[in-house]
């Protein structure tokens, strides 16, 4: 009966006829690919581990998907012409409470130097406990405060009875100055604990200052988080107000592969600990490399975005952890030859490799990309995506501000200023042919953004943190922001 099943159906209607459909012993190999997302969607299935799913019995490949795709695909015929390319990784959502899930081995550290009194560290506190309540029995949790020294409140142990450790947050105050270094490695060390067990390591530090006991160049903390995620720990970084380094800050969740938060206000604080703690319990994927290699007479131009290398015609990017429901991915601007009008052109071969969270197991992913060529301008236009070419135009804004935050910081704002500018005209270029409404208001956007750092001769202390801060997000596609625009 499947197989004039399969046969007969023309969709989902078809399969709508019946109150209910298993498939039972049906072997993975002998189903259409064409209709793998409907039978996923709605067949009940049932069936050993070779089956084409295998319902109670066992657990799906794992489900991240390569996507592979260009800012146009047709290119204009008889000239030498530019392209992006866009390699994305896509995992399906993961819930907190699947079976399969990984478990988290959190550390939050907390500053609770006397810069952090009164509503700062009462709202720091509230938000550890959120945190700290909504991991699962699975997961390991501990809690470091730091002033003039390192301080571990909760050890290292399973998150079983959240509502035990909430009298020791209570019981945290503010005093002394900025350990910032000790209280990672101190986070860093309650980790260790449980390393090399099955467990998704993670820090999350909070601080409201300058880091002024210990080590405390940007720098320093760059060399600790490039340390620590060789030993799979990842550092998150939460700037709180405006009197902390966002530099260093940036560094560390950087090497740390991390994310980035600036919080104006202390109310922000929940919030951010909620979205962090989402991604920590939401791991899909980690170890996670992307290679481009590029076909011959194409030639890469640069990655936009994310840091890579690239030898001759190939491309390496690193990209580490994947999380469930967020697609994550990297840009590479390519040049590719003058191709005739009709003619079909591969690109780029793409292969990714990851390790898949929930079973250990090495994973590979395959694709490629192609364009084509014509004559015809609106032909052109239309072959336009509309994603890729908004997050190549989001990227170059981001690059673009952080090379005007350097040229800012040694008071050349008028360089600034004629940069960005310069980049703001490129993108109006670029829509003529994208014609896109949403990039036109990201570019307008940013001529507001310009306007403002001329008209005030440079970058005020909240623009700076919130310029370094979004553009961090924007070349990693941090979903779990909250930073004010």
């Amino acid at each position: 009966m499947f197989y004039d099943l399969l046969t007969t159906m023309s969709g989902k209607r078809g399969l709508l006829l019946f109150s209910q459909t298993f498939i039972h012993h049906v072997n993975k190999d002998h189903v259409m690919n064409k209709i793998m997302n409907l039978l996923l969607a709605i067949l009940t299935f049932s069936g050993g581990l070779n089956s084409f799913a295998c319902g109670p019995y066992g657990a799906l490949e794992p489900k991240v998907k390569l996507k592979v795709e260009l800012d146009r695909s047709v290119l204009p015929a008889g000239k030498t012409g530019k392209a992006v390319i866009k390699v994305a990784l896509q995992p399906a959502v993961i819930l907190r409470d699947a079976a399969d899930r990984p478990p988290a081995n959190v550390s939050i550290v907390l500053d609770r130097s006397s810069s952090m009194s009164g509503q700062k560290i009462e709202q720091a506190k509230e938000a550890a406990i959120q945190a700290v309540r909504r991991l699962g029995a699975k997961d390991i949790v501990s809690l470091v405060a730091y002033s003039n020294q390192a301080h571990t409140i909760i050890p290292a142990q399973p998150a079983r009875n959240p509502e035990a450790f909430v009298a020791l947050i209570r019981k945290i105050q503010s005093s002394g100055h900025t350990a910032l270094y000790a209280g990672v490695n101190q986070g860093a060390s309650e980790i260790r604990k449980n390393l090399g067990k099955t467990y998704f390591h993670r820090v999350i530090l909070l601080s409201d200052g300058m880091a002024n006991v210990g080590p405390s160049s940007p720098d320093d903390l760059a060399r600790l988080g490039r340390s620590l995620i060789t030993e799979d720990i990842s550092v998150s970084a939460v700037g709180l107000g405006q009197g902390y380094n966002e530099d260093l800050m940036t560094k560390l969740a950087q090497e740390g592969q991390g994310n980035l938060y600036f919080a104006e206000s202390a109310q922000e604080l929940p919030g951010i600990f909620d979205a962090e703690i989402g991604d920590a319990l939401s791991v899909a994927a980690r170890r996670t490399v992307i290679r481009i290699e590029l076909e011959d007479g194409v030639r890469p131009v640069r990655l936009i975005g994310r840091q890579g290398v690239i030898r001759g015609n190939n491309v390496e990017v690193e990209i580490n952890q994947l999380y469930g429901g967020q697609e994550k991915f990297a840009l590479l601007e390519v040049e590719v030859p003058a191709g005739k009008a009709n003619e079909n052109k591969d690109l780029a071969r793409v292969a990714v490799d990851f390790e898949d969270a929930s079973s250990g197991k090495a994973v590979s992913r395959k694709s490629a990309i192609g364009c084509s060529f014509s004559q015809e301008e609106e032909k052109v236009a239309a072959s336009t995506n509309q994603k890729v070419a908004e997050a190549y135009v989001d990227n170059q804004v981001a690059e673009a501000k952080e090379r005007a935050i350097k040229l800012a910081d040694k008071g050349q704002h008028k360089e600034a200023v004629q940069e960005l500018r310069k980049v703001n005209h490129s993108i109006a270029v670029q829509n003529e042919v994208y014609r896109s409404d949403k990039v036109n208001a990201s570019n307008d956007k940013f001529l507001s953004d310009i306007e403002c750092l001329d008209r005030d001769k440079g970058l005020t202390n909240k623009n700076r943190k919130s310029w370094t801060t979004e553009g961090y997000q924007v070349r990693t596609q941090q979903k779990a922001s909250i930073s004010k625009k």
